[in-house]
């Protein structure tokens, strides 16, 4: 490093007037070691700002000190590392440690940030070492960052070039959401939940009908079974926290699930660009929505929610609601790429062979290929599973499958008197 004092050693020299700070005396030598890693350090590196930095140590620091540095910290390729610089102080209130190290050809060889008390780092693209910006639809990687308001912080990323990829929900005890930074990279905005009723969420199924060959009939056996009273002149069951129907289908023995949106224009336009079909629109006492087919022909609905409707529990609130969807399908793959893009679903294999567990939705779903057709099975929830499957015999319904014990309790497989499966579950 020709003239320039080893600053490494320098830091625990007896030279200086003081101790240096030991956050500072940690940025800097990261910093050092990151730039004799820089993708041009054969060509070698300008170290002529060494004798400033050190000379800072003896001066009280005020800036910001003590950022952590996880185990693998993320290190950001951009088209323009000034520009996202800018953005991520602007939009995510990041904050710049140090100067950026700029290149002999002018590009930001190294950047450091810190961002939701950890830190980061960036540099402009070096496709000569094959390191290049995301492009798009192509992210690896997702950011996962703490936010106090993520309404807030969507919105704000929003106005400034995000693309939202999903909207603002609350799972798992966090409000969160997803956004693409317009340079390519995904982050999760992860804040506080808000302590209000939740508003039902984009994907969450809002609404579900049973299909069955005669509804009147359906309605008989399910009210031994499950306890529900059934309004013939609306089709709804009137004794659940949940809106049910039943409808005489003929042909047809499944559920049928109504999806909420927060764009039901967009959500139409959608399911016509990947193949399905959608109907008219209509108004409904929990918002506007319309029919529609997915491109394997299967039927379901979207909807845009009215104000206050509140989100489903996640496994139902009692006995005679639905607690679980199962989606029996052909094909898996086709049904996940379909449904990941209309309704932001994400899927985790499940226990069984081409077997998918739907994250984050409400109620719990799942997804299982190799069908031969496309069937829907709910779970429904009962106070006492043995009464229960006693209940489905004495109403002329078959138990195919005893109850068993499970992680998540005990269920048990049946059919009705008309042929449509069912499960039932006790938690």
């Amino acid at each position: 490093m020709n003239n320039s004092r080893d600053p490494l050693t320098a830091l625990h020299g007896d030279e200086l007037v003081v101790q240096p700070d030991p956050a500072f005396a940690a940025r800097l030598r990261s910093r050092l070691e990151g730039a004799l890693n820089l993708p041009n350090r054969t060509e070698g590196v300008d170290m002529s700002g060494t004798d400033t930095a050190i000379a800072e140590l003896a001066e009280p620091k005020t800036a910001v000190s003590g950022v952590p540095r996880s185990a693998a910290l993320p290190y950001l390729s951009v088209a323009n590392a000034r520009a996202a610089i800018a953005w991520y102080v602007d939009a995510l209130g990041a904050v710049v440690i140090g100067e950026p190290i700029v290149m002999d050809d002018g590009r930001i060889g190294h950047a450091e940030l810190a961002l939701g008390g950890g830190m980061f780092y960036l540099a402009d693209e070096y496709p000569e070492i094959g390191m290049k910006a995301p492009a798009p639809q192509s992210v690896s990687v997702m950011l996962v960052i703490a936010v106090a308001d993520t309404d807030s912080a969507v919105e704000r990323a929003r106005d400034r070039g995000a693309t939202v990829r999903q909207e603002t929900r609350e799972a798992h005890g966090s409000r969160n959401a997803a956004i693409v930074d317009p340079f390519g990279h995904c982050w999760s905005l992860n804040g506080p939940t808000t302590g209000a009723a939740v508003a039902i969420q984009h994907g969450d199924v809002g609404y579900v009908s049973v299909w069955t060959p005669d509804a009147e009939q359906a309605a008989t056996f399910y009210g031994h079974v499950l306890g529900w009273e059934f309004d013939p002149e609306t089709h709804q069951v009137t004794n659940t926290k949940q809106r049910i129907g039943l409808y005489s289908v003929p042909g047809q023995a499944s559920l049928f699930c109504s999806y909420a949106v927060v764009d039901l224009s967009g959500a139409r336009q959608a399911i016509v660009a990947a193949g399905g079909t959608v109907d008219q629109l209509e108004q409904f006492d929990f918002g506007v929505g319309c029919g529609a087919t997915d491109p394997a022909g299967a039927s379901f609905a979207v909807f845009e929610a009215a104000p206050g409707i509140a989100r489903p529990e996640l496994n139902g609130s009692g006995p005679g609601e639905l607690s679980y969807i199962t989606y029996e399908v052909p094909d898996s793959t086709a049904f996940r790429a379909f449904y990941s893009g209309l309704l932001f679903w994400s899927f985790e294999p499940g226990r069984v062979d081409d077997g998918w567990q739907i994250q984050h939705t409400h109620p719990m779903a799942g997804v299982a290929g190799g069908s031969a057709q496309a069937v829907t099975v709910p779970m429904w929830t009962v106070a006492d599973i043995e009464a229960a499957v006693a209940r489905v015999r004495e109403a002329g319904g078959t138990v195919i499958e005893e109850p068993s014990t499970q992680s998540y309790g005990t269920s048990a497989q049946c059919i009705d008197d008309q042929g449509t499966r069912f499960y039932l579950g006790e938690f």
